[in-house]
């Protein structure tokens, strides 16, 4: 049987600026990204806890956690850190944003009045070579999260397919706020790509509240280190 998310579209609004930032319109092009890919186990009641109820978790429950660099774009360099749930929306494979954070304002801008994320401003350190790659991602509070993959091997970009991502976007409405479904397609055209088999996810400290923290790693299933050209566009309802 079908097993349904129980968090409300509520739980996910966040507050808009007063006012909406300057940003170039969606869609943006950006060239020579790198982007840290990592699938992993989580509990399944944690999970469902964040889980809107469109979706279904899927068995075993898991998490997909990645972290992108943007050396360009139309509002200058920035990096993206998301959190998503692995879901099933309409039985077909998806991906639910938990939580997300960029180090751009303008990125910031735009993912929140046209994506549903990313919506919350931090910092994210990013290093990648030929033989390993890490990522630090953390908010106000401090470090969140870390990504080590010590070891890369090479392998055809073909073997790489990703679903599309899914988030809630906060929309003002008759005097007040509520939270839609937006879907975001697939953004991502893949040109080198490199499988870690032994990558850890380690949280250097405690927030007890914070998604990225609840929804901790139980077992790494898969992770790569991805050369790729996206497309940061806007999302649209599900049909």
């Amino acid at each position: 049987m079908p097993d349904p998310g129980r968090a409300s579209h509520e739980s996910y609004l966040v507050k808009l600026p007063a006012e909406r930032a300057d940003y170039p319109p969606l869609p943006w092009k950006c060239a020579g990204a790198t982007m840290l890919n990592v699938y992993f186990e989580v509990r399944k009641e944690v999970l469902l806890d964040r889980l809107p109820p469109e979706f279904c978790r899927t068995s075993p429950a898991y998490c997909r956690l990645f972290v992108i660099d943007h050396p360009e774009s139309p509002v200058g360099p920035f990096r993206e850190a998301t959190l998503a749930l692995g879901c099933r929306l309409n039985m077909m494979p998806a991906a639910f944003v938990a939580a997300s954070i960029t180090d751009n304002p303008k990125a910031l801008a735009a993912g929140i009045f046209e994506r549903g994320y990313p919506n919350t401003l931090g910092t994210i350190e990013f290093e990648s070579g030929r033989t390993s790659a890490r990522a630090l991602i953390a908010d106000e509070k401090g470090p969140l999260v870390e990504v080590v993959m010590p070891a890369l091997q090479t392998i055809e970009p073909s073997r790489l397919a990703y679903d599309h991502v899914d988030a809630i976007r906060t929309v003002e409405s008759d005097g007040g706020t509520r939270g839609e479904l937006v879907i975001t397609a697939r953004e991502l055209a893949i040109e080198r790509a490199a499988i870690c088999k032994n990558t850890r996810i380690e949280y250097p400290a405690e927030h007890s509240r914070s998604a990225w923290q609840i929804l901790q790693c139980r077992n790494v299933i898969s992770a790569q280190l991805v050369n790729l050209t996206r497309t940061f566009a806007a999302g649209s309802r599900p049909q």
